[in-house]
């Protein structure tokens, strides 16, 4: 017959933990346990009274005693309830199975000022500590309730024991600070003393008020949850619903913009027709071939052609805008000499000086420039654009156009001019579609605002960018910046996968990219806001990922024109910090980190950005509330489940996207995820397994084969785990999506 001890069956232990065993006891084959806020005490705790426990009246003694010194030390009053409740199942342990023991309340006196109570036996010791400390070990006398349960009331908790030489058990509460200065240990030693012992009735009527007083506020706690669990509920019913309609704007958004594109391309070759007829008409009659005309005449047919030619500008803006939105413009690259551009653009404009004598038009002598490699038709529909609009907006002064060779590989062509100039506020309003600055001089110059966007769009396909430097009553310069070669974009993967990272640092794009290899994601590098606004409108990206300042230019206007456009109003926007103020990308930014220099990190805000809200799919015994405290976001929503056979069916009925198994009882991971593999509808499932304990090589070769990963958070602080299963559960949906 197998000899018991207070805690369980005696038999062979091995060392579970090597740390220094407690003063009066060898290491040597004896094993450990501690519980929160481990370590050993630092100082020498002080007697305060000791009870030897030989029959069951002993821990009745124990416990109000327990009670007696919690209130002495100043403890509250559910605090009392808890110290004496575990007093008495420890105490209770010892004389059950060794027969008899001692039971000390002790003061320490250290750092963190506590009521320590030391139960110990010499009983044959525990075999299968493990397991009771699992919770997994049941029995018909209750044994290891009382350890499970002490070791959640109390704040530290030590357990050792033995083969052959017993059992130790230690464990404290921490004193309230309003208790700290009274705690005089001699003093409380008298006060107990002094203290009669009330009867054993008295104590049982005790245990009964403080039972009904606990169910009382477990019942309140659990309306309490239930509400917030509804108020959960709800609100997720709501977010999801909000994700719906939103993905329901963008489509119609997005079929919205076609239409417009469609009504534009169309009117445009509807309008171009009548109005080439009605120039040439007036051209004809203006040659005389149908009769001399009057003076009247004349000015009247003149005014009518040049209204026709307007009108087909515009409409041939139109059209090129709408081309451009569809992506049906074709560059056409070809080799031209720059002197040659600029003057054949002399003589298209000279004209536009008729009707402004004290305007001069200048062309400076370009430079010794190499040919160009690019379209040419719309490197001269940009520049014509510029000088055209200074022309018309400079009442007297000049216009002069030029090219030089801003660095290797890079060209520019400027136009200034000492026109009326624009305000600094105003210089990214006017390369919005439509758009005029209101003034004076709209009395005498009309436009359609089509223009500069026009220009700006056009200059994006080439691989360049526009920029304007103007001061009110001193002029514009307005640059056309060209690569000297016409580079065609890189291949744009399929919408959904690129992600346009506006961020000039070459180091940190390289190290994204490798982040991104394996996964569904492609990075499409923009160093510059044009480059940015580029990048968007050829790939139709999953994501932008944008930094406060590129090249030294502020990224707002990007952002700014991000959401204003119905086109790209629905792309995510991550805002990097980088170190930078965040609120700098506060008004645009769904989603704003301050470093991305891990893989999971990346991975995270991108998964938090693009992916619609997420099932996971939660399998524990015990850890459920503190799995469902780890994954609060609003993104995700968690499901629960006991078991691995409630883990299958739910599984199958609620098909989440991600599992997330609890390995703290050994053995259950590995029969939940081998109950998820069995079933054909849940076998591709990625699996998670929290571990927060050691796992034996047995279980992880169970996991491995079963295809989950398991992360091991048993190092870590409590915020730093949940941080880690919330990356792993985004990253893992990401690989599985």
């Amino acid at each position: 017959m197998e000899a018991r001890g207070v805690f369980g069956v005696a038999g062979p232990a091995c060392i579970r933990h090597s740390r220094r065993a407690l003063p009066g006891f060898s290491p040597q084959g004896r094993r450990r346990h501690r519980g929160r806020h481990q370590g050993a005490m630092k100082t020498t705790p002080l007697p305060l009274t000791t009870i030897e426990l030989v029959a069951e009246r002993d821990v009745v003694v124990a416990r109000q005693r327990a009670r007696q010194l919690a209130g002495l030390l100043g403890f509250a009053a559910q605090d009392q309830s808890r110290i004496a409740t575990a007093t008495s199942e420890i105490c209770r342990n010892a004389v059950r199975y060794a027969g008899k023991g001692r039971c000390e309340f002790l003061l320490d006196e250290g750092s963190r000022p506590a009521l320590v109570v030391r139960t110990s036996d010499q009983g044959p010791g525990i075999r299968n500590l493990d397991e009771v400390l699992a919770g997994r070990y049941q029995s018909a006398t209750g044994m290891g309730l009382g350890i499970v349960g002490t070791r959640r009331l109390m704040d530290r908790f030590v357990i050792e024991t033995t083969p052959g030489r017993g059992t130790e058990v230690v464990f404290t509460k921490e004193l309230p600070e309003s208790a700290l200065a009274a705690a005089n240990p001699s003093q409380i030693a008298e006060q107990l003393a002094r203290t009669p012992l009330p009867a054993t009735e008295e104590e049982v009527r005790q245990a009964d008020r403080e039972l009904l007083r606990a169910i009382g506020e477990l019942r309140a706690r659990n309306e309490e949850l239930e509400q917030i669990r509804g108020e959960l509920e709800e609100t997720n019913r709501g977010v999801v619903a909000l994700y719906a309609e939103l993905d329901q704007r963008a489509e119609s958004l997005r079929k919205a913009t076609e239409l417009k594109s469609r009504f534009l391309s169309n009117m445009s070759h509807e309008f171009r027709t009548p109005l080439n007829s009605v120039q040439l008409l007036a051209r004809m009659l203006l040659d005389g071939t149908e009769g001399a005309l009057s003076e009247g005449q004349r000015k009247a047919l003149e005014l009518m052609r040049r209204s026709a030619m307007d009108l087909t500008e515009m409409v041939n803006d139109l059209l090129d805008l709408a081309k451009i939105e569809a992506g049906k413009i074709t560059v056409r690259p070809t080799d031209f000499d720059v002197a040659q551009l600029l003057g054949s653009l002399r003589g298209v404009l000279r004209p536009l000086l008729q009707d402004g004598p004290s305007v001069q038009l200048t062309f400076d002598p370009p430079p010794d420039l190499p040919p160009l490699f690019t379209d040419e038709a719309k490197v001269t529909q940009i520049v014509r654009n510029l000088a055209s609009n200074a022309l018309k907006f400079t009442e007297q002064g000049e216009v002069r156009v030029g090219a030089r060779e801003e660095s290797a590989g890079q060209v520019t062509f400027y136009v200034s001019d000492t026109g009326i100039g624009i305000a600094s506020e105003d210089q990214e309003r006017i390369f919005e579609e439509f758009t005029q600055i209101e003034g004076g001089h709209q009395k005498k110059v009309k436009g359609t605002g089509l223009g500069l966007p026009l220009s700006r769009k056009l200059a994006e396909m080439l691989g360049g960018e526009i920029r304007v430097e103007s001061e009110p009553g001193r002029g514009s310069t307005f640059s056309l910046q060209l690569p000297a070669r016409y580079v065609p974009p890189q291949a744009i993967p399929s919408r959904g996968d690129t992600v346009v990272a506006a961020v000039d640092d070459p180091a940190l794009l390289s190290q994204w990219e490798g982040f991104l290899e394996g996964t569904r994601y492609h990075l499409l590098a923009a160093r510059t806001p044009d480059e940015a606004r580029a990048g968007i409108v050829r790939g139709r990206p999953a994501a932008l990922i944008a930094m406060p300042f590129l090249g030294g230019v502020t990224t707002r206007p990007l952002l700014a024109d991000l959401r204003k456009d119905p086109a790209t109003r629905a792309i995510p926007v991550i805002g990097f910090a980088g170190g930078h103020d965040t609120r700098l990308l506060s008004l645009a930014a769904d989603l704003i980190v301050d470093r991305l220099d891990e893989r999971h990190k990346l991975l995270e805000a991108l998964a938090r950005a693009v992916s619609p809200p997420r099932r996971v799919l939660l399998i524990a015994q015990d850890a459920r509330d503190e799995l469902r405290a780890q994954l609060a976001e609003p993104r995700l929503e968690l499901l629960e489940a006991r078991d691995g056979a409630e883990g299958v069916r739910r599984a199958r009925e609620e098909r989440p996207w991600t599992v997330v198994l609890d390995a703290t009882a050994p053995g259950f991971a590995g029969e939940a995820l081998e109950l998820l593999r069995e079933d054909p509808a849940t076998r591709g499932l990625p699996v998670l397994v929290r571990a927060a304990r050691t796992l034996d090589a047995d279980e992880e070769r169970r996991l491995s084969a079963g295809g989950a990963r398991v992360l091991a958070v048993q190092q870590m602080l409590r915020d730093e785990a949940a941080r880690a299963l919330r990356a792993a559960v985004w990253e893992a949906d990401i690989a599985h999506g």
